[in-house]
This record gives C-alpha cells, sequence and structure tokens, in this order.
C-alpha cells in the first residue's frame, strides 16, 4: 500500500486513492480554486474614497458608505477606511440585482439607518 494516500473523513472512515490521482485531484483543485479566485484581487483599478467613487457613479457619499456597511456594495476596508473599485460596484449592480446607484429608492440603506441610531 505505499503508492497510496489515506484521507481520513471525519464521521464516515478513510478514503484510499493512489499516489498518482490523488495528485490529478490536487492539480485539479489548484485550477478551479484559481477559476474561482476572488473579485478582490488587483484589478486595475483604483481604490478610491466614497467622494471620489460617488462623484462616478452619480450617487451620495453617504449612500455608498451606508451601503457598504450594510454589506450591500463591494467594498475595501483598509483599516478605518472604505475605499471602493467603480467596476465592482457596477459589475454588483449589474449581476447581483441590488439596487442601481442613482435610483431614488433606497429602502435597502433606510432600515439599518434607524437600527443603529436606537
Amino acid at each position: 500500500m505505499g503508492d497510496r494516500v489515506l484521507i481520513p473523513l471525519p464521521g464516515i472512515g478513510t478514503l484510499a486513492l493512489s499516489a498518482d490521482a490523488y495528485r490529478d485531484g490536487l492539480a485539479e483543485g489548484a485550477k478551479l480554486a484559481a477559476a474561482a479566485a476572488p473579485s478582490s484581487a488587483p484589478t486595475g483599478d483604483p481604490l478610491l474614497d466614497a467622494e471620489q467613487a460617488a462623484a462616478q457613479m452619480s450617487v451620495t457619499a453617504r449612500w455608498l458608505e451606508d451601503s457598504a456597511r450594510a454589506g450591500i456594495i463591494p467594498h475595501v476596508k483598509l483599516g478605518r477606511f472604505i475605499r471602493f473599485r467603480v467596476s465592482e460596484i457596477a459589475a454588483h449592480c449589474r449581476v447581483e440585482g441590488a439596487p442601481m446607484p442613482g435610483s431614488t429608492d433606497s429602502q435597502s440603506v433606510t432600515p439599518i439607518r434607524r437600527l443603529s441610531r436606537q
């Protein structure tokens, strides 16, 4: 059994794979992990503060900050600072069905403001 790799599966038992199958599985997993890399990887877009991003998106800085704190808009937190990539916000609004920036409906952010002031 020298060419076998034993992988413990808690609650189930042990999985025995040949060394070749194990290496192939690791290589395939690495390919899948690289393909599913998070969008927070450097994209060439600069990180903008709320004022700069709001000016490009035609929304208020307050809306961007509140939406980021509520987990609605993608952002990067650097210490106490919140930074945005306009391309990520635009992609999120197109793909995720989030409220489009600039829309007059701010219902998604209003309850968060009320809860934080109580």
